[in-house]
């Protein structure tokens, strides 16, 4: 009976001291070789070129000769020929009384739509969905600072706003008002003929209300064969009294100075993208050309014939030109591993678990690769998910003699 509780006894200690010795191996190569992991992510990785240039459209200025315009036609708008693009006045009086019939004739809208809508329960039901939709335009607005737009969407704002009040109060004592403010209407057009004289549009094309002087100095056909020291010498027009200024067709081009370095990184007829200051994404282009070289520099002329509504307003402007770009997930050089077979693939943790998973390579940064999943051939569907790198895994950066399902907790 003794010898069997000692038997045991010697067997629980030697249980003890090996599950012991375990740990206390785990904890000495955990503090002699820890594992250190790093977390895998989707990445975007660009080759860039610092630019300092000026956009150039085929445009010309709208001249009206007076100071009192008032414009109709809104920035990147597209204008038929023949179409009004602004109203000029003989007097300010006169630009007040147009300011007012015009305030009239939107009265007169809301009220007509008031009536309608008090008839129209369905009517009446929509207008607080576009009360709805116009707030988060101009809340949209506000975070992109694009504030050239915010008065037209606070407008639209009070406009439907002033709708819904109307029609919740009912429309059965419109009819009166409508008929007072017709009557307003009338007389004050009547008041303010002969005082205005509309500017048409001589072409069609896009319209901008900024005329800068290089309208006439800096056109597509004035960059061909142009030198950097040239281009450089060119200056601006007076600027004069316009009604804004019209671009001609959809294409518009940015030209800048390069040195001879950096233009011999530039292919002509290659497409690359285009980041400009002030404009929220990169912009499809292609470079049209590149000058003689002159005293170590080159003129390079991009151009593009897309979004052309989002540069109207740019003229001197600061790019990045990004050259290369590539995608993938991105992980530490030192996560690189190949495998037995001579697979190249990334150790990942799952748990306290250790996984080989295999990867193609895409691009090699200084201290990172880009990559993406490499062929995996697996019966189930459950071991091509295990073995299948996906952004959020954590790549094993350091261990010693990693395989297949060691634990590396």
């Amino acid at each position: 009976m003794k010898n069997s509780s000692l038997t045991t006894k010697l067997i629980s200690a030697l249980a003890a001291l090996t599950v012991l010795a375990y740990f206390g191996v785990q904890g000495w190569r955990y503090f002699t070789n820890p594992v250190k992991t790093a977390q895998v992510y989707s990445y975007r990785a660009e080759q860039t070129l610092a630019l300092s240039g000026t956009v150039v459209r085929d445009e010309s200025v709208v001249d009206c000769g007076d100071a009192l315009v008032e414009l109709t036609r809104g920035e990147g708008e597209r204008v038929a020929r023949g179409k009004p693009l602004a109203v000029v006045y003989q007097s300010a009086q006169a630009l007040r009384d147009a300011r007012a019939l015009s305030d009239l004739r939107e009265q007169l809208t809301q009220l007509q739509y008031a009536q309608s809508a008090a008839r129209d329960t369905e009517a009446a039901l929509r207008l607080d969905a576009e009360i709805e939709e116009n707030i988060v335009a101009l809340r949209a607005t506000l975070a992109g600072g694009n504030y050239a737009a915010l008065d037209a969407d606070v407008s639209a704002l009070e406009t439907i706003v002033l709708r819904r009040e109307f029609a919740y109060r009912g429309g059965a004592d419109l009819s009166g008002r409508i008929e007072s403010l017709e009557a307003q209407i009338r007389d004050a057009s009547a008041a303010l003929g002969g005082t205005s004289r509309v500017v048409s549009a001589p072409f069609a094309g896009t319209y901008s209300a900024v005329a800068d002087g290089w309208e006439a100095v800096l056109t597509p056909e004035a960059l061909d064969g142009l030198t950097p020291d040239a281009f450089e010498r060119l200056a601006p027009e007076p600027a004069v009294s316009t009604a804004g200024k019209l671009i001609r067709g959809t294409r518009w081009y940015y030209a800048a100075v390069l040195d001879e370095a950096d233009a011999a990184r530039l292919t002509e007829g290659k497409s690359y993208q285009l980041a400009l200051s002030g404009v929220d994404t990169p912009l499809p282009v292609s470079l049209r050309s590149l000058s003689r070289e002159q005293n170590g520099r080159r003129l390079a002329v991009f151009s593009s014939d897309e979004y052309l509504s989002r540069v109207t307003q740019l003229r001197m402007q600061s790019a990045e030109l990004i050259l290369e770009s590539r995608t993938g997930l991105r992980v530490p050089k030192n996560a690189l591993r190949i495998g037995e077979d001579g697979t190249v693939g990334v150790y990942c943790r799952i748990g306290l678990i250790a996984y080989f998973k295999p990867v193609s390579l895409v691009y090699q940064g200084e201290d990172y690769c880009l990559v993406r999943p490499g062929e995996i051939h697996a019966a189930r569907e459950s071991d091509l998910v295990l073995y299948t790198l996906r952004a959020g895994d954590e790549a094993i950066i350091t261990a010693s003699e990693l395989f297949n399902g060691k634990v590396v907790g």
